[in-house]
């Protein structure tokens, strides 16, 4: 047919569906024989890590589904300052570490917040706050909070079994160097025993780092890396600390340990969020 001097061309589409369809098939086929080649060549499925319950439990064989938990947890954090620019804060950050403050620096999506300890109730953050009040020392209290998680992992046993272990011990950390930190304030016991604490604590970090990596066999998934990062961090903090003999310079340490890990179980429970 012309119109205005146009051919236009007409076509039949009738066969479009049956075509789609038989992709679609296609594909499902595909898909169904790789998991029986994967299946008998041995090869392991990915593993997978997810927020939700009523994981199916196996204690055995190469492969497992296990439900995973993580508590939660309020903290009342003391904030000495926030700045739009980074520097700023490691500035006022690096000024009070060596007072005794964590000089920790958290970055919140609006503001970097230094923070200067974190306190399980209100309570003891008021306390705190009064006594550095009366030093002049102004500060704000930013409660900050973790919701309980429970989690589906799924992969292989040795994989799901690093998992599990790391988030046993992360979930049970902080709480372990506050209580370290509420000691050395009060005098309860030296500076010495409780940098041997966190030096202990560095080590273990370091250990359960080495695990879990080995576990993957040296790639981790990104939904894991912030674990790792605890890690990391934690076991930087406590060798930086190893020859300190300051009450105020190991107090800052295990406040530091203590807001590395709830910010980043924090950030680890905001990245498997759907």
């Amino acid at each position: 047919m012309a119109t205005g001097g146009l051919k236009t061309v007409s076509y039949k589409t009738g066969g479009t569906g049956r075509r789609a369809l038989a992709c679609i098939l296609l594909g499902a086929v595909i898909i169904a024989g790789s998991l029986v080649l994967q299946r008998q060549l041995g090869i392991p499925s990915p593993f997978r890590l997810s927020m939700g319950e009523k994981a199916e439990q196996k204690e055995s064989g190469p492969r497992q589904t296990r439900q995973l938990t993580l508590s939660a947890h309020t903290v009342y954090a003391l904030q000495l300052g926030a700045f739009t620019q980074e520097d700023a804060a490691r500035q006022l950050a690096q000024e009070f570490a060596g007072r005794g403050a964590a000089g920790y620096v958290h970055f919140d999506g609006e503001a970097y917040r230094v923070l200067a300890a974190a306190y399980p109730t209100r309570a003891e953050a008021q306390a705190v706050q009064t006594r550095l009040g009366n030093q002049n020392i102004s500060t704000y209290i930013h409660p900050c909070a973790q919701e309980a998680m429970t989690l589906r992992a799924g992969g292989e046993a040795r994989q799901v079994e690093a998992v599990a272990e790391a988030l046993a011990y992360l979930d049970g950390l902080a709480n372990k160097l506050h209580t370290l930190s509420a000691a050395l304030d009060s005098r309860e016991r030296t500076a010495e025993e409780c940098r041997n604490a966190l030096l202990s604590e560095g080590s273990t970090c370091t250990g359960l780092r080495q695990s879990l990596q080995s576990a993957f066999d040296g790639e981790a998934p990104e939904d894991l890396q912030p674990l790792l990062e605890i890690f990391s961090q934690v076991s930087d903090i406590a060798e930086a600390a190893r020859n300190e003999n300051s009450a105020a310079r190991v107090g800052a340490a295990l406040k530091k340990s203590h807001l590395t890990v709830f910010f980043g179980l924090d950030a680890f429970a905001g990245a498997l969020q759907p």
